[in-house]
């Protein structure tokens, strides 16, 4: 049910987008046409008629890495290398790709290629580029790598929730369906 209203704000959210992307693309169309003189009496309708065009691609653009924020109770946070760190009620966890593994993760951050993360078994660093892992079992051993590699230390990792809220806040929240 959370999912199929999330998805509802979705389909409003990109159509609300469309129009107004629409009207200020006809509007600096309209504008430009007229700074090199050939204004031939626009039509508006036409502009309009790519609302369609513009909603369908801002709809395709929200399920894209780049744009899948999740629905419902599953959020997801873009990593990079085609990576996501994902929340579902409330219990963050990782999945590698193309590994059948589920990482339950305490916290984490990501810094350049690395994502540290703290997990019930101790400490990870994952590479994203060459997807190999790094294990600690404890943080005193994670710390003395991490200051080492420049990587955050175990007091700097942040819960899933607050780097959500910080990732897709902001002109993410606002222009983005």
């Amino acid at each position: 049910m959370a999912a199929s209203l999330h998805f509802l704000f979705v389909v409003i959210k990109s159509a609300i987008l469309a129009v107004v992307y629409t009207f200020f693309g006809g509007l600096l169309l309209a504008l430009f046409l007229k700074l090199k003189k050939q204004y031939t009496g626009f039509k508006w309708y036409k502009v309009f008629a790519a609302h369609k065009v513009v909603f369908i691609l801002l709809l395709i653009f929200s399920f894209t890495y780049y744009g899948n924020h999740g629905l419902g109770d599953e959020s997801h946070i873009p990593l990079g290398h085609g990576e996501v760190m994902s929340e579902s009620d409330t219990f963050a966890y990782f999945v590698p790709k193309d590994k059948a593994e589920q990482i339950n993760v305490q916290t984490f951050r990501v810094k350049g290629d690395n994502l540290c993360m703290s997990v019930d078994s101790g400490y990870k660093v994952y590479n994203l580029k060459t997807k190999v892992f790094i294990n600690f079992s404890n943080e005193p051993m994670y710390n003395k790598l991490a200051a080492a590699k420049e990587l955050p230390l175990a007091g700097d990792l942040k819960d899933f929730r607050s780097q959500y809220d910080e990732y897709w806040s902001g002109w993410r929240f606002w222009l983005l369906p």
